[in-house]
């Protein structure tokens, strides 16, 4: 999965930024076909109400579901633009049903508006395709925004998101390093110097260094300010 991920390279995550509508150049197409797929009625009926009301002639909601088999079959039949639907299902989750489709609906734009913030299923969505990934703690506003640049060809990410995914991204460079060499991470991003970072190790800052340039050309990082960087953006540090 991580080679089609498209956020981290090296300590730093790519922008996933939150486009307005008005800042992208396409142009708007009308009528574009809709399915909702959300297990709360009271949501579903929300947001087909809000998309009728959002662009005069712009969507057309022609199904909605309550269940991850709803959604793949609903999109196989009535063949939409756009599905908005949440992560959380009965049956099997959204990032399963993205999966189902994408091989079978090329051209299917998918958007997430969701309560669920686990990294790992955040990051699935994201590697299979997703467009755009909305939280339910923001505005109904906010979706419809995301749902419109997503519409005219762009992408939408919560930026409260970002991080989480960078996160998700750059672990398995973490995981290639010894414990040596994660206890001297650790210690060179909390600002310890060579030699206060040997005496805490108990080892010779000869061989501190060893580490520490094994571990730097692992990650592809090249001063202690990219580590501390890394570090932050990993969890593995704070800054407090």
């Amino acid at each position: 999965m991580w080679g089609i991920y498209p956020m981290v390279a090296r300590g730093l995550p790519a922008s996933y930024p939150s486009i307005k509508p008005a800042h992208l150049p396409f142009e708007t197409k009308t009528d574009s076909k809709v399915v909702v797929v959300d297990d709360h009625r009271a949501v579903r009926e929300l947001l087909v109400s809000s998309l009728g009301r959002s662009v005069p002639g712009g969507y057309e909601v022609v199904a909605e579901g309550g269940t991850g088999q709803e959604a793949v079959d609903l999109c196989l039949q009535h063949r939409p633009d756009l599905l908005v639907l949440d992560v959380v299902l009965p049956g099997f989750n959204g990032v399963e049903v993205l999966h189902r489709l994408r091989c079978r609906m090329r051209g299917l734009r998918v958007v997430f508006f969701s309560g669920c913030t686990q990294e790992q299923l955040i990051a699935q969505a994201i590697a299979l395709g997703a467009d755009a990934y909305v939280l339910k703690s923001q505005p109904l506003q906010t979706l419809l925004e995301a749902i419109e640049t997503v519409r005219r060809g762009g992408k939408y990410f919560d930026p409260t998101l970002i991080q989480a995914n960078a996160r998700m991204a750059i672990l398995p460079g973490w995981q290639i390093l010894t414990a040596r060499e994660q206890q001297v991470a650790r210690l060179v991003a909390e600002g310890k110097s060579a030699k206060e970072a040997a005496k805490v190790l108990g080892i010779s800052a000869k061989t501190l260094d060893k580490h520490r340039s094994s571990m730097m050309q692992k990650l592809n990082l090249h001063d202690a300010v990219s580590v501390t960087r890394y570090a932050i953006i990993a969890g593995l540090t704070s800054l407090d």
